[in-house]
């Protein structure tokens, strides 16, 4: 296993970097994540490795962190999910809180991850929750079963205001007040968003 690669950064795309490594430049694919937390081209950079083999073909994966690299991997132990969607999944969201995701069961933020179908996001829940979420890991909602529903509300009502899945869910995370109403909970979300 390839742990890290280090070395200076030559390129970056969208899909990927080129890091030279005493003269041979390396191709990394990387998250969208890992290409924002880049210094710029020309510095020195550090990214933990993973060398993908398939019968015709080598390739080689970045990642910021080692966290993000661990869950990269729990990710393509799932029946279907390739480097390609795991790489996907990262992009939408990092790993802390994919884990929070995986914790709380939220399959429709799960599949809103393109190539995330419905049965691979199910997978990835029932075979990752026992590897990733710690024991004891507590997820601050809104409380109750109606908290529960009024933040499907609010998610569904933010998405018709154009919102993707991705920014609802950060916009209402960590709302913690007892019997919410609608209408707070989108005031609070709007006011993350940076909406009035």
């Amino acid at each position: 296993m390839i742990d890290y690669v280090q070395g200076v950064l030559a390129e970056k795309g969208v899909e990927g970097v080129v890091i030279d490594v005493g003269g041979v430049g390396l191709t990394l694919f990387v998250s969208g994540s890992t290409l924002q937390a880049l210094p710029a081209v020309g510095d020195k950079v550090r990214l933990y490795g993973y060398l993908h083999v398939k019968e015709d073909l080598l390739q080689l994966y970045g990642f910021a962190s080692r966290a993000e690299r661990d869950v990269f991997l729990k990710l393509i132990t799932v029946t279907g999910v390739g480097p390609k969607v795991a790489l996907a999944v990262l992009s939408a969201y990092d790993p802390d809180t994919f884990v929070r995701l995986l914790a709380t069961e939220d399959l429709e933020a799960i599949t809103s991850v393109p190539g995330v179908g419905k049965k691979s996001g199910q997978r990835m829940i029932v075979e990752l929750k026992d590897k990733l979420v710690p024991e004891g890991l507590e997820i601050v909602v809104a409380t109750g079963t109606a908290g529960g529903d009024m933040l499907r509300e609010a998610r569904e009502a933010l998405k018709e205001l154009g919102y993707s899945v991705q920014e609802a869910r950060r916009a209402l995370e960590g709302y913690a007040a007892d019997d919410p109403s609608l209408e707070d909970l989108l005031r609070y979300a709007l006011k993350r968003l940076g909406g009035s």
